[in-house]
């Protein structure tokens, strides 16, 4: 099937100091451009420049991190379990996954998306390929988001390193501590990290309390290391993280807890002079416990219970190959299995309570086949190919989950079985030592997610509709185009990206008038349905410039994006203009730092999903700290104040039109040894 395309064209400079193109820096430049990869700093400095723009303290969340990436929007339905949007793709319409592994949330609300269950503290770099650049994950027509966890270090010279922190945030008097402490012996090193979390609820840009924005959280990893010889490992790490008495003020209800429990085992061999050049070996397993809790609300019609849980295990294989001629190629095979199930349980006033399987118990078992082959065509250009081939099954396994959707005229007794095809294609020119181009096209699909196939009365605040699954649905299929070019020098980078998409059998809530709803007050019953298509275009640039020997930074970057239906109708959750700038002074171990954000007002609504005008705001923030250096410790002490003016405004994407919080202001106190 053939599409027409949207190319919005954007170009990339890149000057180096150096006057010869050299191989090291043409893979950086791959990098830059293939994807956008934020280092994450605990116990040692950052070589990223750009770490301390992204990573504005080490208490920042995963969120805080995500939400100043050019490429990222998040929806947010609380003040932590915010959902990434990748240009505008969200839901399963990404992957998001955590140093490789495939997990699944267990809320049918949304609540816990994969990034709630991860902590900077725990991470080593948040790697984000967009469209048929991430099927190296898994089929996707948005891309990849990948939670890289942090190895243990093996380092002789520094048998234990780490650091403390503890901080506290005015808005929500809230108080956050985290620890990362690494001991290393000359064969093996175990790391382990903390944070732990803990806030009421804040006041917004007027001065008042937001209602059930309270929240709790501790996470908590270990990794071990184990050298087997100078190009082998062994590595296993495990991830705890608790949540309890999480506020969701756009939401009838709250969180009562979350619990996460995440395990893997790694093994790595690196040896340049074989054939099998770098070869990686995972097997993992997950289990992802959540439920709703509407006890604290008042005036609630009705109590319900609403518990879900989500278990995947799965393993992969990967490996690259001697270059062989001009082909360097890549390899990885990947197979998991996924269980979910939800219910609800609903207390009406003198009646019995009544019983509904919200997420009828369900499995997905997918294998996957990637193969990537980098072919260099001269000193100055390659051509770059990625093919997936995918082989999903699912199927309903609870019999009272089979009888709910047999009254909805379905059956849902056999599996489904589908194959996923994706192929991307990328050209890179290397113009001169001083320019390169990039671009990329390609064809993905995705199968549709368990709430879209199988959900049923599932509550959606937004347009105030039950939803309920089609098990018929289409794959997503999806074209997506990218262009770009990088100019950068040793002071000074500029990155300009344009990217379009058109999606065809768009899945969207349609109203169904035969069906009764099951919420009181709802105004109707949704089904998903495939519509015709839709695309989404857009445009990014990222500015980096280091000035006065490097002591003053200056930061920019903006996203625009627009999407619309067959209709011409906007599509829902996009989100306008962004522009986010900051200057940071540095001398020594002392740094001040002031930011400013800017959103547009957005007009390009869907009234049907819910949507109203969302008007325009600006925000400034400040920050300071200084550091001590003592003779084996350095002791940092850090102040800021964010929203320094008060404002009281909404992000496009906040459900509910929930007011952010107001004046914050912080203290964060770090002994790194």
């Amino acid at each position: 099937m053939c599409y027409s395309f949207q190319f919005v064209m954007a170009i990339i400079l890149v000057l180096s100091t150096s006057t010869a193109m050299a191989q090291t820096q043409q893979d950086s430049v791959i990098r830059e451009l293939s994807l956008k990869e934020i280092e994450i700093h605990s116990t040692r400095k950052s070589k990223q420049p750009r770490t301390t723009f992204y990573q504005s303290s080490m208490l920042a969340s995963t969120e805080d991190i995500l939400a100043r990436v050019e490429g990222v929007n998040l929806i947010r339905r609380g003040p932590i379990g915010m959902e990434p949007v990748l240009r505008g793709f969200s839901a399963g319409q990404i992957n998001v996954v955590i140093d490789g592994m495939r997990i699944f949330g267990a809320c049918t609300d949304k609540m816990d998306p994969v990034t709630i269950y991860t902590e900077p503290v725990n991470l080593k770099s948040i790697d984000i390929k967009y469209g048929g650049d991430g099927i190296g994950m898994g089929a996707t027509i948005g891309g990849t988001l990948n939670l890289k966890l942090a190895d243990a270090l093996i380092d002789s010279n520094a048998r234990f390193r780490g650091s403390l922190a503890s901080g506290y945030y005015s808005a929500a008097t809230a108080v956050q501590n985290a620890v990362v402490m690494n001991y290393s012996e000359k064969k093996w090193a175990i790391r382990f990290s903390g944070v732990y979390r803990k806030g009421g609820d804040y006041t917004d840009g007027r001065n008042k309390k937001v209602d059930f924005s309270q929240y709790g959280k501790v996470n908590t990893s270990v990794s071990g290391k184990y050298l087997l010889n100078k190009n082998s490992t062994i590595k296993a790490d495990f991830l705890l993280d608790d949540g309890w008495n999480i506020g969701f003020p756009a939401l009838p209800m709250d969180v009562g807890y979350a619990k996460a429990r995440i395990a893997s085992v790694t093994y790595e061999r690196n040896n340049s002079s074989e054939f099998l050049q770098e070869l990686e070996a995972k097997i993992y397993t997950n289990s992802v416990r959540h439920a709703m809790d509407d006890t604290q609300r008042p005036a609630i019609a009705m109590h319900m219970d609403m518990p879900g849980q989500s278990h995947t295990m799965g393993a992969f294989l990967q490996f690259r190959l001697q270059k062989m001629g001009i082909h360097a190629i890549r390899v990885k095979s990947d197979f998991y299995y996924n269980s979910v199930h939800a219910d609800m349980t609903m207390y009406p006033k003198d009646a019995a309570p009544m019983f509904m399987l919200t997420w009828p118990k369900n499995h997905q078992m997918v294998t996957g086949l990637f193969v990537e082959d980098e072919m260099y065509l001269s000193n100055n250009s390659r051509l770059g190919l990625k093919l997936r081939i995918e082989a999903a099954n699912a199927k309903v396994t609870d019999e009272m989950g089979q009888d709910q959707f047999s009254v909805l005229g379905y059956d849902v007794h056999g599996p489904v079985n589908r194959i996923l095809k994706n192929a991307n294609i990328s050209y890179t020119r290397f113009l001169s030592s001083m320019f390169t181009v990039y671009l990329s096209t390609g064809f993905n699909e995705r199968f549709p997610t368990t709430s879209e196939r199988y959900g049923f009365y599932l509550f959606n605040q937004m347009d105030n509709h039950d939803y309920v699954g089609n098990p018929l649905l289409k794959n997503e299929q999806a074209w997506n185009t990218e262009f770009n070019l990088l100019c950068a020098t040793k002071d000074w980078s500029w990155k300009l990206s344009a990217f379009s998409s058109r999606v065809a059998h768009y899945i969207m809530g349609r109203t169904q008038p035969d069906l009764s709803v099951m919420t009181t007050g709802a105004s109707g019953v949704r089904s998903y349905e495939n519509i015709p298509s839709a695309r989404l275009f857009g445009a990014e640039s990222s500015f980096n410039y280091q000035l006065l020997n490097r002591h003053l930074t200056f930061n920019n970057t903006w996203k625009w994006l627009r999407g619309k239906d067959n209709e011409n109708t906007p599509l829902p959750l996009i989100s306008p203009l962004k522009i986010m700038t900051s200057v940071r002074f540095k001398h020594r171990t002392l740094f001040f730092q002031v930011e400013n954000e800017i959103s547009s007002k957005q007009s390009e609504i869907n009234v049907d999903f819910g949507e109203g005008v969302s008007p325009a705001y600006t925000l400034f923030h400040i920050r300071t700290g200084y550091g001590i250096v003592m003779k084996r410790h350095k002791l940092d002490f850090s102040l800021g104040i964010e929203n320094l003016l008060n404002k009281a405004y909404a992000d496009h994407l906040d459900w509910g039109t929930t007011l952010r919080p107001g004046r914050n202001i912080y203290g964060l106190l770090t002994l790194k040894f």
